[in-house]
């Protein structure tokens, strides 16, 4: 089974538990979940809303472009 890469725009702010997620990387950033049914909320650019829930150890990676920000994730990572 091959695993795929999800990926969100988003002009807005991104809901995440604040303790369910640390920084691995600042440059690029990246962030692991530390629990089991982390979830992330965003709000993409089209304004839907989108709920993505990660396995722990589940690795989001962010970009930012302009005013944009760009999320990408493994979705073998994701539940």
């Amino acid at each position: 089974m091959s695993s795929g890469m999800g990926e969100i725009a988003t002009n807005e702010d991104i809901n995440m538990g604040e303790n369910d997620w640390g920084m691995i990387s600042k440059n690029p950033p990246m962030y692991e979940s530390g629990v089991d049914n982390a979830v992330i909320e965003v709000t993409d650019i089209e304004n839907k809303i989108h709920k993505i829930t990660f396995k722990k150890g589940g690795v989001l990676n962010l970009g930012r472009e302009g005013n944009t920000l760009y999320l990408a994730w493994d979705d073998s990572d994701t539940v």
